[in-house]
C-alpha cells in the first residue's frame, strides 16, 4: 500500500512570540483533500479545523516543544512534534478499520453517518480494498461471507449475495445503474478496482428510492474524485495460474496494468483511470471456457466548481474480448466461441447548492452496450452469431432539504431504454420508464431516527408502488438498534419477455413470454450494532424476504423453454460482522452468514450456500512501511444448480460441493514514499472447481506501484 495519510506543507512565520502554521491535508491514497480534520497544539489551547478543500491555518505560541495532533473520525490519530527548522514534511495517517463515522449516501440518498443510518448498510473502504489484492469488484466481493459466483453458460460471471443472484441486486456506479445487464445480470468482472474510493452495500429492498432491480439490496461503487494536486499512479501486476513452481513455469504470464492521473487546470480538475488486463488459460471450466481474455477499462472525469454550482462530465469505456471453447471432460473440443463486449457511458452532472439547507442535482446520462457472440461447431464449421445492443438515455432530478433534525429528498427519473438483439422477436424493443419518489427522515430526541419513503414507477402499461419504513434507536453511545420494512420489484427483462433464440451447442430453444408480471418482494431487516468507538465493532442482522411472481424457466414443450411467474419464494438469513483493532499494528474483521432460501413447497433453492464465513487480518509493524494481509473465505457444503433443458428447471446437482477454505495473502512493502512492491498469492490452498467456477487453482503475483506528483 502506498503511504496512507496526509501531506502537510508547513510555513512558519515568527512574529511577536507567535508562530503561524498553514498547509493542506490530503488522503494520499485517493489524492483528495480531507475536510474537518481537527488540528491542535497539545501543549497549548491553540487549534483549528481544515476547510472543505483541506486547507488550514494555525496560530500558536512560539515555543520549541510544539506537539501537533491531527484527528479525524475516519482516520487513526496522529501526533507530530513540530520542528521549526523543518517546514516541509510527510505525516503518515491510516484510515481506521472502524467506519462508524463514515458518511454514507446510498441507503437514503442523503448524507448519513454510518452509525446513525436507519437502513442496514456496510462499507468497504479504501484500506480494505487495497489489502484485498482484488483486481475487479467481483474478486473483492467474492472474499466476503454470503457472496458467491458461478460461471454462466453464456459466459461471464453470475453474482450472488445473501442467496440472491445479481438480477435482484441493483448495481450502481456513482449512484447510476450500470448498463448492460445481459440476461438481466451484471458481470462485475467488468468493473476494475483501480479507481474505487469505497463500496456501500445496502441490505434489504431498496426500490422505494431506486426503482427496479433493488429487490434484495443495492451495491453502490463510488469512484475517486479529481484532486487538486498533480498525481500519477502506475501499477503493474504479473501473475500465473498453477499449483507448484514447476506448473507455474509452464503457464503463460497474465498481466494487469493500472494507472490513475489527476491534475488541476486552473479552476478545472481532471482525472483519468486506466486498467488493462490480459489473461491466458485463466478461466477454464467444463461447460464454458475462455482461453484468452483481454479487458480495457477507462474512466475520465472533468469537474468545475464556481460559486454554488458544480459541473462534472464523466466518460466510462470498457472493452472485453474472449476466445474459448466448449470441451468434454477428456479435452475434446465440441464448439469454439468468441465474445466481444463494448460499453460506453457519458454522464453530465450539475449540482446547485442554493443555500446551506437546499440543493438540487441534475443528471443526464447516455449509456451504450454492445455484445457480439459467436459459436461454431468444430465438426462441420457451422455456427451461429448474434449482436445484442442496449442504449439508454436517462434524466434524473433530485431535490434535498436538510437541517439538523429533518431531511427531505425526492425527485423523478425518466429513461428510454432501447434494446436490439438477434435473440429477440422483432429485432428491437424500447420502453418508456418514469419514476417519482419522496422520502422524509426525522431525527428525534438525538437518539432516534425515522425514515419513510414512497415511490411509483411506470413501465409501459404497468405501475408499481414501493413503500419503505425504517428506524434506528441509540440507547447509549455504544449501541444502535435498527429495523426496516420495504418493498422491491423487478420488471421483466427484454430477454425474458421477447427472447427467441436457439442454443446450438446445448440443443434447445428459448422463447420469451410477453405476459410476464413484475416480480415483487417484501422484506424486513432487524439489526443491532455495538461499538466502543475505539477498537471493537460488532453488528448483527436478521433479514426475511417474501418474493411473489418470481420469474422462472420452464419447459414449454420438449426442447423448447420459456419463462413463467411462480407464486412464492422465501429468503431468510442471519449475518454477524465483527471488526476488531487488536493493537496499533494488528487489525481484523470477521463475518458469518447463514442463509435459508426455500420455494413455496419448502424445498431449498439450488445454489444456496447455507453457511459461510469471511475474515481478514492485517499486520503493520514499526513505521508501517511493511504490511501483511491475510484474507480467508470458508464455505459450507451446498448443492449447486444444474440446468435441465428437458424440464426447463434449475435442479440441485446430484453431488454436493464439499466444504472448502480459500485464503489469499499479500505482503506490501513501501520502499519509498513513491515506490511500492506487492507480493501476493490468491487461493494458496489450490482449491479448484472447474465445473462451476470461479476457483481454478492457485495464482501468484508481483505488483510494482509508483506514485508521482506534487502540490
Amino acid at each position: 500500500m502506498f503511504k496512507k495519510g496526509l501531506f502537510l506543507l508547513l510555513v512558519a512565520e515568527f512574529a511577536l512570540g507567535e508562530i503561524k502554521v498553514s498547509g493542506i491535508v490530503r488522503d494520499s491514497e485517493s489524492g483528495n483533500p480531507i475536510a474537518l480534520v481537527n488540528i491542535w497544539d497539545a501543549t497549548s489551547s491553540a487549534g483549528t479545523t481544515t476547510n472543505e478543500n483541506g486547507l488550514f491555518t494555525l496560530i500558536a505560541d512560539d515555543k520549541e516543544d510544539m506537539n501537533l495532533a491531527f484527528t479525524h473520525i475516519a482516520y487513526d490519530n496522529v501526533h507530530h512534534k513540530f520542528d521549526q527548522s523543518d517546514t516541509t514534511f510527510t505525516l503518515l495517517m491510516t484510515e481506521t478499520l472502524l467506519q462508524m463515522n463514515d458518511v454514507v449516501v446510498t441507503s437514503t440518498r442523503s448524507g448519513y453517518l454510518l452509525r446513525d443510518v436507519p437502513i442496514a448498510t456496510e462499507v468497504i473502504g479504501t484500506k480494505e480494498i487495497n489489502e484485498s489484492g482484488a483486481v475487479t469488484v467481483n474478486e473483492l466481493l467474492l472474499q466476503r461471507a454470503g457472496v458467491s459466483t458461478s460461471v454462466n453458460v453464456d459466459g461471464g460471471v453470475i453474482f450472488n449475495m445473501l442467496g440472491l443472484d445479481s438480477r435482484y441486486i441493483l448495481i450502481l456506479k456513482d449512484g447510476q445503474p450500470i448498463t448492460g445487464r445481459f440476461n438481466n445480470r451484471v458481470d462485475l468482472d467488468q468493473v476494475s478496482t483501480s479507481n474505487i474510493r469505497k463500496i456501500e452495500i445496502t441490505k434489504g429492498p431498496g426500490s422505494a428510492v431506486y426503482g427496479t432491480d433493488a429487490m434484495g439490496g443495492v451495491i453502490n461503487i463510488i469512484t475517486q474524485r479529481p484532486s487538486e494536486a498533480l498525481e500519477l499512479d502506475i501499477t503493474y501486476r504479473a501473475s500465473s495460474f498453477g499449483g507448484t513452481p514447476k506448473e507455474i513455469s509452464k503457464e503463460p504470464i497474465n498481466s494487469i496494468l493500472k494507472s490513475r492521473f489527476s491534475a488541476p487546470i486552473k479552476s478545472l480538475r481532471i482525472s483519468s483511470a486506466l486498467t488493462y488486463q490480459h489473461f491466458s488459460k485463466g478461466q477454464q471450466f467444463e461447460y464454458i471456457s475462455a482461453d484468452q481474455i483481454d479487458k480495457i477499462n477507462l474512466n475520465t472525469d472533468l469537474s468545475w466548481e464556481k460559486f454554488q454550482h458544480q459541473f462534472q462530465i464523466g466518460h466510462q469505456y470498457f472493452n472485453q474480448e474472449d476466445e474459448g471453447a466448449t470441451r468434454l471432460s477428456n479435452g475434446i473440443t465440441l464448439f469454439t466461441n468468441a465474445t466481444n463486449i463494448h460499453r460506453n457511458q457519458l454522464t453530465l452532472n450539475h449540482f446547485w447548492e442554493i443555500n446551506e439547507k437546499i440543493s438540487i442535482r441534475q443528471t443526464l446520462r447516455r449509456a451504450g452496450y454492445k455484445r457480439l457472440y459467436e459459436v461454431k461447431n468444430v465438426s462441420d464449421d457451422m455456427g451461429k452469431s448474434d449482436i445484442t445492443t442496449e442504449n439508454n438515455t436517462e434524466y434524473e432530478l433530485l431535490f434535498k432539504h436538510e437541517n439538523e433534525n429533518i431531511k427531505i429528498n425526492g425527485g423523478f427519473e425518466l429513461s428510454n431504454p432501447l434494446y436490439k438483439s438477434d435473440r429477440i422477436a422483432g429485432g428491437k424493443q424500447e420502453k418508456n420508464v418514469t419514476g417519482v419518489f419522496n422520502q422524509v427522515a426525522l431525527k428525534m430526541y438525538n437518539n432516534f431516527d425515522f425514515v419513510a419513503g414512497l415511490r411509483a414507477d411506470k413501465y409501459g402499461d404497468t405501475t408499481v408502488v414501493s413503500p419503505r419504513l425504517a428506524l434506528s434507536l441509540k440507547p447509549n453511545k455504544m449501541w444502535t438498534l435498527r429495523a426496516s420494512f420495504g418493498s422491491g420489484f423487478r420488471a421483466p427483462s427484454f430477454m425474458e419477455s421477447l427472447i427467441d433464440w436457439e442454443h446450438v451447442q446445448f440443443g434447445y430453444t428459448v422463447r420469451g413470454n410477453p405476459n410476464l408480471k413484475p416480480e415483487v418482494s417484501r422484506g424486513i431487516t432487524i439489526g443491532a450494532e455495538y461499538s466502543n468507538q475505539n477498537n471493537l465493532q460488532v453488528s448483527t442482522l436478521v433479514y426475511h424476504n417474501d418474493f411473489s411472481n418470481l420469474i422462472k424457466d420452464y419447459a414449454l414443450e420438449s426442447g423448447i423453454l420459456s419463462y413463467q411467474n411462480i407464486e412464492k419464494a422465501y429468503f431468510t438469513g442471519l449475518e454477524i460482522i465483527t471488526k476488531w483493532v487488536i493493537t496499533s499494528s494488528i487489525s481484523s474483521s470477521f463475518t458469518i452468514n447463514y442463509v435459508k432460501n426455500e420455494d413455496e413447497m419448502g424445498k431449498q433453492i439450488p445454489n444456496t450456500i447455507p453457511l459461510s464465513f469471511g475474515g481478514r487480518v492485517s499486520y503493520s509493524p514499526g513505521k508501517q512501511n511493511i504490511l501483511f494481509a491475510l484474507n480467508l473465505k470458508g464455505v459450507g457444503e451446498y448443492f449447486p444448480q444444474e440446468f435441465d433443458p428437458t424440464s426447463g428447471d434449475y435442479l440441485s446437482a446430484s453431488d454436493p460441493i464439499k466444504s472448502y477454505l480459500v485464503s489469499d495473502i499479500q505482503l506490501i512493502c513501501n520502499l519509498t514514499s513513491t515506490y511500492q512492491v506487492v507480493l501476493g498469492s490468491t487461493n494458496i490452498g489450490n482449491h479448484t472447481n472447474k465445473a462451476y467456477g470461479p476457483y481454478i487453482g492457485r495464482a501468484g503475483y508481483l505488483e510494482i506501484k509508483t506514485r508521482l506528483g506534487k502540490e
